[in-house]
């Protein structure tokens, strides 16, 4: 995959990998973020004054369509897609009165909903572009579920399904990429009582991968649920992961 001289859309890019992978994509690329919340976009962009941010809650269907608008206006012909941002939050679902369903809901509208809606809103001019490239950020989670944090997980296998479908259906017409990082130690992550990997490993990773053109860019201890679902049925995998520690709720 060709790392320089796109024109790349990177959401929630105010922090953790998205922060990260503007800032490094910077160098040889015009790099756009956007993201809820202005003042974290606004901190990415004083770190590297070349980035362009543009608030935007994927989630409401209106900004999406005014962020399309506003891209096409400022002719930013974006042909590179990185949809990064998420919600991650703790559930035991064996206790329905601690459930809240709008803050569920509003999960899996940010993880799943919403990537979708902005790939389908933006996907016409990226098919307009030459190298047209869609990178979704999933989960490991998304492949062997983690009981922690059920939603999550729930809302990545979704996503990891529209990715393999959509690589698909844009056969020989646009690139399709799915990074599966492993915990990182971002504020979304704090909680989690498990080895975390800095995003500032991370990275190099991630961009190896995409350099090298895998359809899959699995990075750290991800790779060894990689290695266990070549190697095991899923239901074996699942128990043997839910069985850590780390996996209890």
């Amino acid at each position: 995959m060709q790392l320089s001289g796109n024109t790349i859309l990177i959401t929630g890019g105010g922090t953790g990998i998205g922060q990260a992978l503007a800032l490094a994509l910077a160098e040889n690329n015009q790099v756009v973020i956007c993201g809820r919340r202005p003042q974290p976009l606004n901190e990415t962009v004083e770190r590297d004054c070349r980035i362009k941010a543009y608030p935007c809650d994927i989630t409401n269907a209106d900004d999406v369509e005014t962020l399309r608008r506003k891209l096409q206006a400022d002719e930013l012909h974006v042909n590179m897609l990185i949809n990064n941002a998420a919600i991650l939050n703790h559930y035991h679902l064996g206790k329905p009165e601690d459930f809240d369903a709008i803050q569920a809901t509003t999960e899996l509208h940010a993880n799943l909903t919403a990537p979708i809606t902005l790939t389908m809103a933006m996907l016409p001019q990226l098919l307009n572009t030459t190298n047209p490239v869609i990178i979704n950020i999933g989960s490991p989670g998304g492949v062997v579920p983690v009981s922690p944090t059920p939603i999550y997980s729930t809302s990545k296998a979704g996503l990891h399904t529209f990715t393999q479908i959509l690589r698909l259906h844009l056969k020989g017409k646009a690139t399709v990429v799915e990074v599966f990082p492993p915990t990182v130690d971002t504020a979304m992550t704090g909680a989690l009582n498990r080895k975390k990997m800095s995003t500032a490993d991370c990275l190099p990773a991630i961009l190896k991968g995409l350099a090298a053109g895998a359809e899959e860019v699995w990075v750290g201890e991800g790779r060894i649920v990689r290695w266990l679902m070549n190697l095991l049925p899923p239901g074996w995998v699942f128990k043997l992961v839910s069985s850590q520690p780390s996996m209890k709720v």
